[in-house]
């Protein structure tokens, strides 16, 4: 008996590791009603559910605001109020991010600051109080010291960033401290595990199986950590990848870990250091970094598709800029139509590494036109220079899908990555 008691103050004593999960929260504003129901059942409702019947469960949640809208606008407003009232009890901290989810390297500072404007603005107003971010997200977890000089010129304290852009290579960190780029007034960045969070997720890009919290826990005491942050999109959990939302249930439970949200993790990682970053994103390889050739998904110069629909992009933000200097009185209608248009999953559904759809590229080549077409007057040369880019986008589509170019890149991107394509079109069918 005096032994079990033993066993039993040891257990207790014994020092737990800390765990901060991010949920990503996001679908385009354009987003099928019939899809984002499904989403919603498969997803939000029994994540969600999870954290209301587990009090000790604590995660840092990134909801795009142009989600929120999309979410009252069809019927779906409690997902919003659930969340808030998450917040209250002190479970979920929330993020800043910009409104349309842009890829943020790729945008210009003052896109950036208006859409984190509006973002703040539309979060507070259904948040209230508790909408007080200290963190900020950048979409597809993209860093650049730009980036970085975002998230510090917003008042934020930490990013989420991948393992990778602290070393440039994975599995070299050992999660025992926390990282500050002295290039943007020492912003914290919070390196997120790869391996852990695709395990957990049963991404494509797994290179572990995690099938219980013994899985997870031993994956993570490889390393003398202090402690594991994951990153996914939420959508992983329960859509993408059915059962995987059980298994987060399962993790949250264990009492070998302390859910903490990414802020409380921040007090209680002493260690700090400087490093300098690399510019990369959540899927960025050490050999893509060293070769220069990062961002390829979503602005690839091979890809004819992705530079139709930058060479669209910036001919239409240029024009609304001008519209805009001119006094064009319609010129905030069509900015906002414009970055609706332009979020970054429509470059990276035309990216073929590994992911295709090609009504993203079409709607996002029309959508932009029509946020063009919506100021008073746009010029009749920008007009047809606009509409001539928008069928070329069209034909490359029907081109792509025809004569089975997809096909053949998405090959090219598994061999590239070790990844077994049936698993692939499984999982995105």
């Amino acid at each position: 008996m005096v032994v079990m008691n033993k066993k039993n103050n040891h257990r207790k004593n014994k020092k737990q590791l800390y765990w901060a999960n991010l949920l990503h929260f996001y679908q385009p504003p354009d987003q099928d009603r019939n899809i984002l129901e499904r989403i919603v059942n498969e997803s939000y409702h029994p994540v969600l559910r999870m954290f209301e019947q587990i009090p000790s469960a604590k995660a840092t949640i990134n909801i795009q605001a142009t989600l929120i809208e999309l979410l009252i606008k069809t019927g779906f407003g409690k997902i919003v109020n659930r969340l808030k009232k998450l917040a209250e009890n002190g479970q979920i901290e929330l993020m800043l991010s910009p409104r349309f989810h842009p890829f943020l390297p790729f945008i210009t500072d003052d896109e950036i600051d208006r859409q984190v404007s509006q973002s703040i603005k539309m979060s507070q107003t259904y948040f209230g109080l508790y909408y007080n971010p200290k963190g900020f997200f950048s979409p597809e977890l993209a860093y650049t010291s730009n980036v970085a000089k975002t998230a510090a010129r917003h008042n934020c304290r930490w990013i989420a960033v991948d393992e990778i852009t602290i070393a440039g290579k994975l599995n070299q960190l050992t999660f025992d401290r926390l990282y500050m780029d002295k290039q943007a007034g020492g912003l914290v960045l919070i390196p997120r595990d790869r391996i852990i969070s695709d395990a957990i997720a049963n991404s494509i890009f797994a290179k572990n199986s995690v099938r219980n919290t013994n899985d997870f826990i031993n994956l993570a005491n490889k390393q003398n950590r202090k402690f594991v942050f994951t990153a996914n999109d939420v959508e992983q959990f329960g859509h993408h990848s059915k059962g995987s939302q059980t298994l987060l249930r399962l993790i949250y439970r264990d009492t070998r870990l302390a859910s903490v949200t990414v802020s409380e993790l921040l007090n209680q990682i002493r260690n700090k250091e400087y490093c300098r970053p690399f510019a990369s994103d959540w899927t960025s390889t050490a050999e893509e970094i060293r070769k220069k050739q990062i961002f390829y998904t979503w602005k690839d110069p091979s890809n004819k598709i992705h530079k139709s629909l930058w060479e669209l992009y910036k001919l239409a933000f240029d024009e609304i800029k001008n519209a805009t200097q001119s006094g064009d009185i319609l010129h905030n209608r069509s900015r906002d139509l414009f970055g609706a248009a332009s979020p970054s999953c429509s470059f990276f559904w035309s990216s073929c590494r590994p992911w295709w759809y090609g009504v993203y590229p079409e709607n996002a080549a029309t959508n932009i036109c029509l946020a063009l077409f919506s100021l008073l007057a746009p010029s009749p040369k920008v007009k047809n220079r606009a509409f001539r880019l928008r069928q070329n986008i069209y034909n490359l589509v029907k081109k792509h899908n025809e004569s089975g170019e997809a096909k053949k890149l998405q090959q090219k991107f598994f061999k590239s990555r070790n990844i077994d394509p049936k698993t692939f079109f499984k999982k995105y069918k």
